[in-house]
């Protein structure tokens, strides 16, 4: 039995998608999409090579973040309070 790269990429996203879970920072989320856009590169071209699955791991993953955080973000979390402090009187 022959384990591809593509296979190990896989089981690493799933990982990523298990760990994302017990976070909800939705961080490993983006890290799982890009492991599996980087596993779909290894299974078009068939092979490992560290530079490109490096580069589209770090720019889809950074790439997937910001969109992840800016679509879930809520509008509250940039607020600043600006009632006055109750224990100032």
């Amino acid at each position: 039995m022959n384990i591809e790269w593509y296979q190990i990429s896989i089981v690493v996203a799933i990982a990523f998608a298990i760990f994302e879970v017990f976070t909800t920072t939705y961080i490993a989320l983006g890290f799982a999409i890009g492991t599996l856009f980087t596993a779909l590169l290894q299974y078009i071209f068939g092979d490992f090579d560290f530079n490109r699955d490096a580069t589209s791991f770090a720019v889809v993953s950074l790439i997937t973040i910001v969109v992840i955080r800016r679509y879930f973000s809520k509008r509250t979390d940039q607020n600043v309070l600006n009632q006055d402090d109750v224990n100032l009187y």
